[in-house]
């Protein structure tokens, strides 16, 4: 094959399975892991190649890494999912609060190039599906080939250190797996700010009359997931309707997180949070 106006020959290796990427990646240290543009990316650290491409590694024909399955515990998604096809397969069988996140994670033409491992790992636009993931209880599973082919699960929520991806050389994603489990209220908003779209998620379950189940995130473009723990679990066993009086001292609490942990938001951001909140609960 032929690598651009160089007229190099590029040579690269297409593994039909897991064992032989891992394999030949172990072999081949030299080679680049490419699963786009050959000519042009370089998937370890997406940016663009500075040198000529020759050598290569593309996974493309691994149907384990764009594949959606459904255990009776899990769902597995793989990385290379296109967001379209993602929507299409798992559109009567993913939880409705990924549905929505992914349905607006950019243009129809956006979602048929970006794949959702693509989406996860770029830091600089971890959004609403990162958040829904993340109320989810969504785990990467992870795997290197410089440890003799060890395989981890990590929360989605590790991911990230500070603002740089935790992925070590040699290890890549190969399966998203998001637990099963219904949930009978799901809650999605969003507002922009100078910019920046920022979104509220929430999701819960009840069981006899009671709040079994309470999860809720703030993404905010480019920045880290924001999760109260804290406060989910102050809503577990609280009875159904929610009393007006309570509803407003979970809103005070939440209030409160915005002068003492989340001061860089203005003043209309943390409004229309708080009525988010408000609403999300009203829901229940």
């Amino acid at each position: 094959m032929l690598n651009g106006d160089d007229k190099k020959k590029l040579i690269y290796y297409t593994p039909d399975n897991l064992n032989g990427l891992i394999k030949t990646m172990n072999t081949c240290r030299s080679y680049r892991l490419c699963f786009d543009d050959l000519n042009s990316v370089d998937i370890l650290d997406r940016s663009p190649l500075k040198t000529p491409l020759t050598k290569a590694i593309y996974p493309g024909y691994i149907t384990e890494l764009s594949a959606l399955k459904r255990s009776e515990r899990f769902f597995e998604i793989g990385p290379e999912l296109r967001i379209n096809e993602l929507l299409k397969k798992g559109a009567t069988v993913l939880p409705p609060i990924l549905i929505r996140a992914l349905t607006e994670c950019g243009t129809p033409n956006v979602r048929n190039i970006l794949t959702i491992g693509g989406l996860i790992c770029a830091p600089k636009i971890r959004n609403s599906v990162f958040a829904a993931l993340s109320i989810l209880n969504a785990k990467v599973e992870i795997i290197s080939y410089t440890t003799a082919n060890l395989r981890f699960l990590v929360p989605i929520q590790q991911l990230f250190k500070e603002e740089g991806l935790s992925l070590l050389p040699g290890e890549m994603i190969i399966k998203i797996r998001i637990p099963y489990e219904e949930y009978d209220v799901d809650y999605y908003n969003e507002i922009q700010d100078k910019g920046t779209v920022i979104t509220f998620v929430g999701t819960a379950s009840t069981f006899r009359g009671t709040i079994s189940v309470c999860k809720f995130a703030i993404g905010n473009w480019g920045d880290d997931i924001i999760r109260e723990v804290e406060i989910e679990n102050g809503l577990v066993e609280q009875k159904l309707p929610i009393p007006e009086k309570i509803i407003e001292g979970w809103s005070e609490k939440f209030a409160s997180m915005f002068t003492e942990k989340y001061t860089s938001f203005s003043p209309y951001v943390q409004k229309s949070l708080i009525n988010m909140f408000n609403e999300f609960l009203s829901r229940l």
